[in-house]
C-alpha cells in the first residue's frame, strides 16, 4: 500500500522544499533575535513561510537567498511586536523563564536576547544583521533602503547601547531593605 502524503506537501516545489529545509533555523533565529517571543517563534515563521512560498518565484538567485529572508523575518518581527504592543504582551520572555539555566551557552544566549530587548528596534535590526548575523554594512544599507553611513552610525550606538545593557543585567541588583516593623522613628 503505498503512504499518502498531504495535499500541501505534494504541491511545494522541490526547490522550496529544500529551502524550506535548509533556512528554517536560521528564520527562526532572526526573528527571535529580533524579538518574537520563543512561544510564538514556530507560529511566525510558518507564518513567514507561506509568504517566502507565494513570492519564491520572485527571488532573483543571483542575489543572496538569506538577505532576503531576513527582509521577510523583518518585516513579520516589526508586525509582530506591533501587535503585541497593541495587545499588552510582554516583549520579552521573563514569563517563560522558570529558574535559571545550568547551561552557560543558554544562560549566554538569554543574556544576549535581554541585551537587545534593550535596544530600539532599529538599532536592534542593525545590530543584529551586522554583527550575529554577518552581513555587510552595504547589504544592511542596501536592504533597509537607508544610507551606508546610517547603518554605521546606528550600529555603533546599538553596540554602546547593548553594552550598557549587558553590564546593567550583568550585574547584581541589590536587594532590597526589608523595613523594620511599625516604621522609621
Amino acid at each position: 500500500m503505498k503512504a499518502v502524503q498531504p495535499p500541501e506537501a505534494s504541491v511545494l516545489a522541490p526547490s522550496f522544499r529544500s529551502l524550506f529545509e535548509a533556512e528554517f533555523g536560521f528564520v527562526c533565529r532572526s526573528l527571535r533575535r529580533l524579538g518574537v517571543r520563543e512561544a510564538d517563534l514556530q507560529d511566525v515563521a510558518q507564518e513567514l513561510f507561506v509568504t517566502v512560498h507565494q513570492r519564491h518565484a520572485e527571488y532573483d538567485p543571483s542575489r543572496p537567498l538569506r538577505t532576503w529572508l531576513f527582509s521577510f523575518s523583518l518585516r513579520f518581527a516589526a508586525n509582530y511586536r506591533r501587535l503585541a504592543r497593541v495587545r499588552g504582551h510582554v516583549s520579552d520572555d521573563v514569563l517563560e523563564r522558570r529558574g535559571a539555566s545550568k547551561n552557560p551557552n543558554a544562560e549566554a544566549r538569554d543574556l544576549v536576547l535581554r541585551g537587545l530587548e534593550a535596544l530600539d528596534f532599529d538599532r536592534r535590526t542593525v545590530i543584529v544583521m551586522c554583527d550575529l548575523e554577518g552581513f555587510a554594512a552595504p547589504e544592511v544599507a542596501e536592504q533597509l533602503g537607508i544610507p551606508v553611513n546610517t547603518v554605521y552610525s546606528r550600529l555603533r550606538l546599538a553596540r554602546e547601547d547593548f553594552r550598557r545593557a549587558v553590564a546593567a543585567l550583568d550585574t547584581p541588583q541589590p536587594a532590597p531593605v526589608a523595613q523594620k516593623a511599625g516604621g522609621a522613628r
